[in-house]
This record gives C-alpha cells, structure tokens and sequence, in this order.
C-alpha cells in the first residue's frame, strides 16, 4: 500500500467613521480616508460564517470563490467568522459547558462583530450556515441573503443509526427548527442544489432560488496516461478513484466492499481528515492525504470511474469535480449527482440507493467494460450542463440577476 501525505456598531444616521475598524472585529479591512464620502467607496460585502474560508470543505471552498468573484467585480469582501471576531477563547469556554450554546453563542459573536463593522456603504450581508440568526440592523438598500447548503434535519435522518438519540434530537430541533431556521427568516434564501431547495421548503415553508456552487477552474480534463504517470499508477490498469472522508455520510463501507470485489482495479484514494486504520485486503492502494485542489484535479483525471456512495450530499463537489476533469461517476442520489446525472444516457451511473453495493458493482462493471465510451459520455453530456450551471460566469450572472445587486 502507497502513503503519500500532502499535505461599529453604527449610529442612528448611519454616518461612516473614517477610522478603520478594529482587526479583531472584522476580516479584510476597508482604509477609509479622512473625508472620503459614501458615494466614493467601492461596494462593501460583509459574509457570514462558521469557520475561515481557508478551512478544507466543501462550504469553504464555495465561499473563498464567492469572496474571489465578488472583488474581481468591484466589491471590498469582509467575512466574519469564529477565528476573526473576538471571542474566540469565550466560545471555547463555552464549547466546554454546552456545545448547543457555544454553536448559538457563536451567531452572536460573528452577528455583533459584523454590526459593529456595519456602515451604509454595505451593500449586501450574506450569511452561511448557523450564523445568520443575529437580528442585524443594515443600512438602507442594503441586501440581507442566506445561503442554504443543507439542513441538519435531512443529515439527521440519515445518520439516526450512527448518534444518540439525544444527539438526534439536537441537530433535528436546536440546529435545524431553531438556528438553521432563524437564519433564513425574512431573508433572500439562496440553496446550491434542488434538493436543498426542497428541504427548506419543506421543513421550514420559505421559497428559494437554485443558484448550484461555482466549478473550480483548476478541475478540466487532463491526459490520463500523464496523471497516472504523476502518481505512479500502471497506465494499462483499471483505476477507481474515491475522494472524499471515513465519515459515516461518506458511506465508505460500500468503497471497502468494492475493494474486495474488484482485486484487478487500482484505487485512489483521496481522503479528508485521517486515514483507515483498518487495512485493506489488496496492495493496490494509493493513498492520499488532505490533497491540494491540483492534487485532486489529477486523480481524477487518472481514473477510469470515480464513487460518490454518500447517504447524504447536500451538493456533493465530488460529483461535479470528477465530471468536469471528465472521469465517469458512480454516484447515489444527491444533490450534485441528481443535477447531473438523471438523464440519459448518463442515469445508468446513477445507483438509487446508496447502501446498494451490487448496484455499485454492477455499474462499475459496466464503465470498466467500455471506459473510453464513458468517458466520452460525460464529456458530451455532463459538460454542458457543468458549464451551464458552475462555470463562473453562469453562477455570476444568475446570482446578479436573483439577487438584484449591481454588476
């Protein structure tokens, strides 16, 4: 088996100090000269969220683009976060009491801080995750939008088997019908996946717009036999790429079942967050360690399928990774894979249950059988749909238009 690690609260008239904000209450900070007027300040955007957007994640990955895209078209981006907003060893006190209240405190922190640094050239505040709760108090015109990436309630229902029951109960009540609720009230709601959008629909009555995530430039088809060579896979061997965690939404048990029924076929396996201590019953693994976007974008495109058995994927940027470095994926249900693989010709990658491991098989099988035919597949088919949806002018131009904020 191959290792290889890579590793101001404002004032009633809303009037901008020409101070600077103080750093440990904001990110990026906007220098206002002495003098300046509201009408000479480029367009601020304030985000909202758990953690640093340089956290590995799928979340975070979405908003370091978001924050790259917004500059690039005129607007200074502050994000707020648990790291930058000035209570940091209070949250861990906190998290020590009462994890429910520490993930409450922690709204309240990044809300305060984001009121504090609030002035009327804010044109819009943009809040992920349980942070958009805090009742803030904006300039006139300024827009107020959350972003929905999942709920809780739908994770909760798939991972029953997996916590207690009071941890049942917790993500189902406090996190989703409390917090994850709140934060989208009275607010434009945008959703990354159809599925999503049905949740909040569901769960908690609000109307929302699809606007998908945004593709990462970094992922486009590459030679296969050149990638291989790079990792140092056998260029006339099946390959079978998985990316992804040992979380149990991950649903790597069905990776391991794989494993063992296909002894012929090489694996990649990119993996976020530790490695399995079990082994595996074949030496043809390679395995990858939190890899860098670069990294990742050449396994892909070394495999002949990838896996996406996840129980539950709000988007799934896996999915939408491997098609766009044109690699076929066997995916279950979810957000990203209902996107792009329901149709035909493609839907025969689709496997309807997650916990379905003949079905996977079967699929497998099929792809190995005729892997430059699928290949082939996706780049006619999936690509498109790719551009149309995650390319970032497309994103852009869709956000624009739903949000209603300037170009």
């Amino acid at each position: 088996m191959k290792m290889i690690y890579e590793a101001q609260r404002p004032s009633e008239s809303w009037t901008l100090s020409t101070k600077r904000s103080s750093p440990l209450y904001a990110g990026p900070q906007c220098e206002l000269p002495e003098g300046c007027r509201v009408q000479e300040l480029r367009p601020e955007i304030f985000i909202l969220t758990t953690e640093s957007p340089e956290t590995l994640g799928g979340m975070e990955t979405f908003i370091r683009e978001q924050i790259r895209g917004l500059e690039q078209r005129g607007y200074t981006v502050r994000t707020f976060h648990r790291r930058n907003s000035g209570r940091d060893t209070f949250l861990r006190l906190a998290n020590r009491v009462s994890r429910p209240l520490s993930e409450a405190l922690l709204g309240w922190v990044v809300g305060k801080a984001a009121q504090r640094a609030m002035h009327e050239a804010v044109a819009a505040v943009i809040s992920h995750g349980l942070v958009g709760w805090y009742p803030l108090r904006v300039p006139p015109g300024c827009k107020q939008i959350h972003f929905y990436h999942g709920t809780y309630r739908a994770y909760a229902e798939v991972m029953r088997s997996h916590i207690s029951l009071l941890g049942y109960w917790k993500m189902k009540w406090w996190d989703t019908m409390l917090l994850t609720r709140l934060s989208g009230r009275g607010k434009l709601i945008l959703c990354n996946s159809e599925q999503v959008a049905e949740e909040v629909r569901k769960f908690f009555g609000y109307e929302s717009h699809v606007v998908a995530l945004m593709a990462n430039r970094q992922f486009v088809p590459l030679d296969q036999v050149e990638c291989r060579r790079a990792l140092g896979l056998p260029l006339s061997a099946p390959v079978g790429v998985f990316v992804g965690s040992l979380q149990p939404t991950k649903n790597f048990g069905v990776v391991r079942a794989l494993i063992q029924a296909l002894p012929e076929v090489h694996w990649v396996l990119a993996l976020r967050g530790g490695l399995p201590e079990k082994t595996f019953p074949t030496h043809n693994i390679h395995l990858f360690e939190d890899a860098s976007p670069e990294v990742l974008s050449t396994v892909y495109a070394a495999g002949d399928f990838s896996l996406c058995p996840s129980v539950y994927e709000a988007f799934g940027y896996v999915v939408a990774e491997a098609l766009a470095c044109g690699t076929p994926v066997i995916a279950a249900p979810g957000g990203a894979s209902r996107l792009f693989l329901s149709d035909p010709p493609l839907d025969c990658l689709l496997v309807p249950d997650s916990n379905d491991r003949e079905g996977f098989l079967s699929a497998v099988r099929k792809v190995l059988a005729r892997p430059d035919f699928y290949r082939q597949l996706v780049l006619e088919h999936a690509q498109p749909r790719l551009e149309q949806w995650m390319s970032p002018e497309n994103w852009w131009r869709r956000f624009f238009e739903v949000t209603g904020l300037s170009l």
